[in-house]
């Protein structure tokens, strides 16, 4: 297993550095047997289980945690199933929370890592292009409550790591394409070459080829990981993250989270630039392009999402009220992540009234 280059790594505010590793074969990391136990735990899902155990290094002497598949799995009984499971096997300061999954296990496992006995150290095995390259980066640890995205949650960074990408060939379709979207963002935050790639290699995106693929997890991966060693607790441009995100977590509570994360998100890019659009900020050539881009990878652009009907009355009044529970509304003020053009990104504060036009 090689390291990646060093600048692929960050500092957190408390003097410790999250490393990346990749590997050509699915594995877990080496750990260490004393006195005839592995202070260690794992947690995936339902889905990864099979590939927990066929991986290298995998240790039967470690317990497990095996959570049902999917983001409401992120919630406050699987948050204790694990700090208990942990208990039961009298795993001290010293152990290690290793997490083999997507999104929702990263987020849950490295939670409970940052509260069992205060905090102990805690591995990432990302297994999804959306972990892989947005998820597992920067520390933000979480799970959802009552039915609002995120709600609880630590900034507590993992010590590392570990890219196994030969796991992406067998992805489901819908969590491959739910990645594709958090690093397309990342590219219209930071990184134009990776735009760019959306545009002129969406065949081999389609695809999957391998050595593309790598390249675009690899270079969405880097830049997050830059803005998070400047911004670690999201007091600046940590937020500009969130872009499409607002929209995007409100339309998946509204959902059940039944809608993957990365359609969601696209479409609250949508909505974001039609706000833009509409404060006469965003420039519309660029709306247009970047819109075309999103319909070109099937991601839903209408006001409505895929003219859907909830049963929580009208779609607008729905969408607001959840949007108004968002971590960075200050004194109950709706704030977004907008944009001027590519790589030009700002927070405003938007009126009710507006964010009305665009979900109607």
């Amino acid at each position: 297993m090689k390291q990646l280059p060093q600048s692929f790594s960050f500092s957190t505010p408390h003097g410790t550095t999250q490393v990346w590793w990749y590997s050509d074969t699915i594995r877990l990391p080496e750990l260490s047997e004393e006195k005839g136990r592995v202070d260690a735990l794992y947690v995936c899902d339902e889905h990864t289980l099979p590939l927990l155990r066929q991986a290298e290094n995998f240790s039967a002497q470690v317990p497990l945690v095996v959570l049902s598949a999917g983001d409401a799995a992120k919630n406050l009984k699987n948050l204790a199933l694990i700090a208990e499971k942990a208990a039961e096997y009298e795993l001290d300061r010293h152990a290690c929370f290793i997490a083999f999954g997507g999104g929702a296990v990263c987020d849950i496992t490295a939670l409970a890592a940052s509260l069992y006995m205060r905090g102990v150290r805690c591995i990432l095995v990302p297994t999804t292009v959306l972990a892989m390259a947005d998820a597992s980066i920067g520390g933000k640890t979480a799970i959802n409550l009552s039915g609002y995205k995120n709600l609880i949650g630590t900034f507590y960074a993992a010590s590392s790591i570990i890219l196994c990408f030969p796991v992406l060939r067998s992805l489901p379709e819908a969590e491959y394409r739910s990645g594709l979207a958090e690093i397309l963002k990342t590219g219209v935050l930071y990184d134009t070459e990776l735009y760019q790639m959306f545009v002129t290699q969406h065949d081999e995106i389609i695809r999957r080829d391998s050595a593309c693929i790598s390249k675009l997890i690899r270079r969405a991966a880097e830049a997050k990981a830059r803005v998070v060693e400047r911004d670690f607790t999201e007091q600046g441009e940590r937020a500009f993250l969130n872009f499409g995100h607002t929209f995007g977590h409100a339309l998946e509570s509204l959902a059940h989270f039944s809608i993957p994360h990365g359609d969601a998100v696209a479409w609250g890019i949508s909505r974001a630039l039609a706000i833009g659009l509409r404060l006469q900020l965003t420039d519309k050539d660029y709306a247009d392009d970047f819109t075309t881009i999103l319909n070109r990878y099937d991601w839903c652009t209408d006001s409505v999402y895929f003219s859907r009907r909830f049963k929580d009355g009208s779609f607008a009044d729905a969408i607001i009220a959840r949007m108004k529970k968002d971590k960075k509304n200050r004194g109950g003020v709706i704030r977004l992540v907008l944009q001027e053009n590519i790589l030009k990104t700002q927070v405003r504060e938007v009126d009710t009234s507006i964010i009305r036009e665009v979900l109607i």
